[in-house]
């Protein structure tokens, strides 16, 4: 954590990193010797669904320069290890994290939404100040948690209230739900009562 309010380094990030993925059920690899240039920047993880390479940048000037040959890196990697046919070829991941910030937020969402070779998620700066900044941009990747007791449940969609309780308004999500048991289109029922605006 970083106590003056400022930023992770690129090593904690890295570290919280592996930590992060390791407990929810990825390998993780430091050794970057696959990877051409990122070396103690990097980490590559695996679990059985998808590969994830995360990098930490100090500056967004790094970033602009690097991230297209760390991406060309997990590409090359994918290539390599997996067949054409695997479904782990086709969910790689490239996870950018910096401690700075880009002069403009749309250079990261440029990145971010290049999606032509492997998905990226872009963190900066002031999203990185914590431990759990770190841990709350690797969710995306994470399994999902699951309240103990819907095992129990008949239809999951009875726990969808519960789960989103604190961004959508029950009433609306209730209305969707009842539309899809239905077997009508969820948003014009919420249109026609009223709800949808």
């Amino acid at each position: 954590m970083s106590l003056d309010g400022s930023s992770l380094s690129a090593s904690s990030m890295i570290a919280l990193a592996s930590e992060t993925l390791s407990l929810n059920g990825y390998r993780v690899v430091r050794d970057m010797t696959d990877m051409k240039r990122l070396g103690d920047q990097a980490l590559l993880a695996e679990d059985a669904y998808s590969v994830v390479s995360v990098v930490a940048f100090e500056t967004w000037q790094q970033v602009e320069r690097d991230w297209a040959e760390a991406q060309a890196d997990l590409v090359d990697l994918l290539a390599r290890r997996l067949s054409r046919s695997a479904p782990k070829a086709w969910d790689g991941y490239l996870v950018l994290l910096c401690a700075g910030e880009p002069a403009d937020r749309l250079d990261a969402d440029r990145i971010e939404r290049d999606t032509s070779r492997v998905r990226k998620i872009v963190a900066t700066g002031g999203r990185l100040r914590t431990s759990a900044d770190v841990a709350r941009v690797l969710d995306l990747l994470l399994p999902l948690e699951l309240p103990g007791d819907l095992a129990a449940l008949e239809d999951v969609l009875d726990a969808l209230p519960e789960l989103m309780a604190k961004t959508v308004d029950r009433a609306k999500l209730k209305i969707v739900v009842d539309a899809y048991r239905d077997g009508e289109p969820p948003l014009e029922r919420l249109h026609e009562s009223g709800g949808g605006r």
